[in-house]
């Protein structure tokens, strides 16, 4: 039997149909992706989550279609949405960029500040003290050569490194909604502009 050709208003059809489902699954991946990195976890933004927000930039730019046939009220809602997930996904790129940036800040100083008296609490703590006291024979036991003072030195460093971590990534997380704004809003414009380019008579 004849097959009918679905009319032009309805290219989207079979094929269009499963264009749409695979945007909405690229769209959610790519959101699940920066939720999962922005609060899995806490300390300082590194360079590896700008990587991460390149790829997932150039995954959208790769995989995801503009909507196509007919202009209808739903594109642009499409067209917020990729724009949102995208400007998000540029957050990762930004936030090691803005990091370094406040660091340089009085929120960078007072992180610095939070860190010093961080490490100098487990210096003068004598509970400290006596754990490394402690510590110090295990590792004698284990091999490893170390006084209590360097240990409690080592500490007093790790522990500096970790709360200047955490205070600047909060710093930083309560900036980024700067950055994802100003994105989402180019992104959209880029691609409003782009859809109805492409649906101007004659192009």
């Amino acid at each position: 039997a004849a097959v009918t050709p679905a009319p032009d208003g309805d290219a989207d059809g079979a094929e269009g149909g499963s264009r749409d489902v695979d945007r909405a699954a690229l769209l959610g991946a790519a959101l699940a992706a920066v939720v999962a990195l922005t609060f899995g976890g806490e300390g300082e933004w590194d360079w590896l989550a700008a990587v991460i927000g390149v790829a997932l930039l150039v995954v959208l730019a790769a995989f995801f279609r503009l909507p196509s046939g007919p202009a209808r009220p739903a594109w642009r809602v499409e067209l917020v949405a990729m724009a949102a997930v995208a400007g998000l996904a540029g957050t990762l790129v930004a936030a090691a960029p803005l990091q370094a940036a406040l660091t340089r800040t009085d929120a960078g100083r007072t992180c610095q500040a939070s860190a010093a008296v961080a490490a100098g609490q487990v210096v003068v703590d004598d509970q400290r003290r006596l754990g490394a006291q402690a510590g110090v024979g295990e590792l004698a036991a284990e091999g490893t050569a170390m006084t209590a003072e360097e240990a409690l030195s080592r500490t007093a460093q790790d522990e500096r490194r970790a709360v200047f971590g955490t205070c600047i990534g909060a710093a930083t997380t309560s900036w980024l909604w700067v950055p994802a704004l100003m994105l989402t809003v180019l992104i959209f414009v880029v691609a409003d502009v782009r859809y109805r380019r492409a649906r101007r008579p004659g192009l």
